[in-house]
């Protein structure tokens, strides 16, 4: 019998939910079109779109970009409407053939494409008239919606037309953005042939808030245009209403699936939202609470600590949350007389660990002990010790701490005590 991975579809199956009904702008560029990635790519939009999610799919020549400031002449925009129609004609081709191989090979995927898009000339830049180089004047969004009510996938090309009757070619990545801002779009996804965006230590670059992108933007100057073009716009974006903006490597297979039905993700996310804040436990957190801890348990890392005793001492708990799941945890319980507070249930989810979420809550905690006129933070641990000596942790006896929590030691797991002053 064939294995079937039933912990992944479970874990995707609160993205599919909270997906359901929402609006996507996708950006796809004309190396991701003219690439082998294409066909795999359009299986996968289509699987999104039987789930319930609304496609916006903007396509571009990348024959011109917002770097490149050359005059759009009526021979070049005659070359750039042919192009664009043969790739919405491919485009459309491969929705026609359906999800292949599968129970849902027959089902008919209808996209749509029109005057959707209402533009203006850039006029005259620098003393040169650009032509039939344009911008957005306004974005259809009813006509859109009502296309998107009725389940086709919007395809948008780089062109846009004036009340006149004119043509104007417009930067696909900054129409995508405005697409996105003017419905507006829970997303904006930008489709991209680079690989991914890495930090420092050359781990994928898995969330930035808008200061973050900011900062990158000013001092990474090896960024390429392209990339350094999608994260001026996500901040547009995100400042405009859309609540996130992604880049993703199409160098990887199924990243699309992948970065909306996992918690890992596979590409950058850029939000204004706080991603990873920390907060105050709620009863609601019980449970994820206990499947963090439960397997450090069972290893003898932690304490067994029964829901009974996590709900008594859920005030005590921080978490925290990502997309509804909790995916880490810590507690701080202090001992007044003692003027000292014991960290503990220090957990952080499998995938996520190596992030830095300890460190951040251990930080977060150790202010919280201070604010507390606590002068001292201790740990009983059996195999985390060099993490905790790195963050100023010194190994004590054991009646260093209070006198209480001595009685509730548990020698047979030989746990070290160790001591921060604060």
């Amino acid at each position: 019998m064939e294995s079937f991975d039933i912990a992944t579809l479970r874990a995707a199956a609160p993205y599919i939910y909270a997906h359901q009904g929402s609006t996507f702008v996708i950006s796809l560029p004309a190396e991701v079109i003219a690439s082998d990635a294409l066909s795999d790519l359009i299986q996968d939009l289509a699987l999104m779109q039987t789930l319930g999610i609304k496609l916006i799919i903007v396509y571009g020549t990348g024959v011109f970009n917002r770097h490149t400031l050359g005059v759009i002449k009526q021979t070049k925009m005659r070359q750039l409407q042919h192009t664009i129609g043969e790739q919405q004609t491919r485009l459309e081709a491969l929705f026609s053939t359906g999800l292949v191989n599968t129970p849902m090979a027959g089902m008919k995927l209808t996209t749509v494409s029109g005057n959707f898009v209402v533009a203006k000339p850039i006029g005259i830049l620098a003393g040169v008239d650009q032509q039939y180089r344009g911008e957005v004047r306004r974005i259809e969004t009813t006509a859109i919606r009502q296309q998107l009510e009725i389940n086709n996938i919007v395809l948008l090309s780089s062109l846009g037309y004036s009340p006149s009757g004119e043509c104007f070619y417009i930067d696909e990545f900054q129409l995508a953005a405005n697409v996105a801002a003017s419905m507006p779009s829970e997303k904006l996804i930008f489709l991209s042939q680079e690989k991914a965006l890495l930090d420092s230590r050359k781990q994928r670059l898995k969330f930035l808030n808008l200061n973050d992108t900011d900062k990158l933007l000013k001092r990474r100057k090896s960024l390429s245009k392209s990339m350094r073009t999608y994260l001026e716009l996500a901040i547009q974006a995100c400042v405009s209403q859309v609540q996130r903006t992604h880049i993703l490597s199409c160098s990887q297979t199924g990243v699309l699936l992948q970065e909306l039905f996992s918690h890992a993700g596979a590409g950058t996310l850029i939000s204004d939202h706080h991603y990873d804040e920390i907060r105050p436990a709620k009863i609601n957190d019980v449970g994820g609470i206990q499947s963090l801890i439960k397997p450090l348990e069972d290893e003898g890392i932690l304490l067994a600590r029964s829901t009974e005793q996590i709900e008594r001492e859920l005030d005590h708990y921080v978490v925290i949350e990502r997309d509804g799941f909790v995916i880490a945890c810590a507690a701080l319980i202090p001992y007044q007389q003692e003027h000292c507070a014991e960290l503990g249930s220090i957990a952080v989810h499998k995938e996520f660990q190596h992030e830095g979420h300890g460190t951040l809550l251990m930080e977060f905690l150790e202010n919280k002990a201070r604010k507390l006129a606590m002068q001292s933070v201790f740990v009983l641990t059996t195999r985390a010790l060099h993490w905790f000596y790195e963050n100023g942790y010194k190994k004590c006896p054991l009646d260093t701490i209070p006198v209480h929590r001595q009685q509730m030691h548990d020698m047979q797991r030989n746990s070290s005590v160790l001591v921060k002053s604060l």
